[in-house]
């Protein structure tokens, strides 16, 4: 039988980060310690990590079809001219065959940047298959979308490493007590479910100090807004200030700091 006060030197996180495009999130990755490998699938993300000692591998749509296709029933539209999509086969192969060869052992951080693409990735192979690419998604489609996505997360989560994965948030009313909730831009019971996989939820954004300048937060306490959040490391406020001095050294900045910080608070090596 095990005692959780023999867990105090666990400091393996499983991250999601939260926020509006432009908020810091990709950056952040640069902050982390230790050696770092990304799957890319927004097209900005490498933007933000150019330049700098980032393993990486890229999935972006290729070629969509922009044909105007009609929600009626029996309405066809326009013939599309694009037909299909193997994006996401050709990330479901690559990430299978490492997870059982080992290539992540090599690797302190696997980060995923970001979950709102990759889940448009798989609705595109989704559709594919039910020879509909191009178009609308049915109700059916979700269904299998939902179990890949939540099936990545898991093997994600289960590798046994410190794991970063960005989203957006979005706000939604409830049509009964219109009350208003901010959640995860995932589909259905992925807005509940995924959370639970992760060990902190920070929600990020930015803001302009007095002297012009971007000031980028995360959020680290849950609030009325954004009742999302929440943190494993002990002692933070409830935002903090993760603005990265791009004239110092990257990595340690940020969430980087915080995580040195939170070893330190445990008696380890940053």
């Amino acid at each position: 039988m095990h005692n959780a006060k023999d867990a105090h030197n666990l400091v393996q996180h499983k991250i999601l980060m939260l926020g509006d495009t432009g908020s810091g999130k990709s950056t952040q990755i640069l902050t982390l310690p230790g050696k770092k490998f990304v799957y890319i699938f927004d097209s900005n993300a490498l933007l933000s990590l150019r330049g700098y000692d980032v393993d990486y591998e890229e999935y972006l749509p290729t070629t969509l079809g922009m044909a105007v296709k009609s929600l009626s029933k029996d309405v066809k539209g326009d013939m599309a001219k694009s037909r299909s999509s193997d994006v996401y086969q050709k990330f479901e192969t690559s990430f299978n065959e490492r997870l059982t060869n080992g290539f992540f052992d090599q690797y302190d951080w696997v980060c995923f940047d970001g979950a709102t693409t990759l889940l448009d990735l798989i609705m595109d192979r989704v559709l594919t298959i039910n020879g509909r690419f191009g178009t609308w998604p049915h109700e059916d489609d979700y269904g299998p979308q939902m179990i890949a996505f939540t099936n990545i997360v898991r093997n994600m989560v289960a590798m046994g490493k410190s794991v970063y994965m960005t989203g957006h948030l979005e706000v939604r009313q409830n049509k009964v007590t219109k009350k208003v909730k901010t959640q995860p831009m995932m589909t259905g019971r992925l807005t509940a479910k995924i959370p639970l996989l992760f060990s902190d939820i920070f929600g990020t954004d930015v803001d302009i100090d007095a002297k012009g300048k971007p000031v980028y937060r995360i959020q680290t306490v849950p609030d009325q807004d954004n009742s999302i959040v929440r943190c494993s490391i002990k002692g933070l406020e409830p935002f903090e200030d993760v603005t990265i001095d791009w004239a110092q050294p990257v990595v340690g900045q940020g969430l980087g700091g915080i995580l040195n910080w939170e070893r330190k608070q445990l008696g380890m090596a940053a």
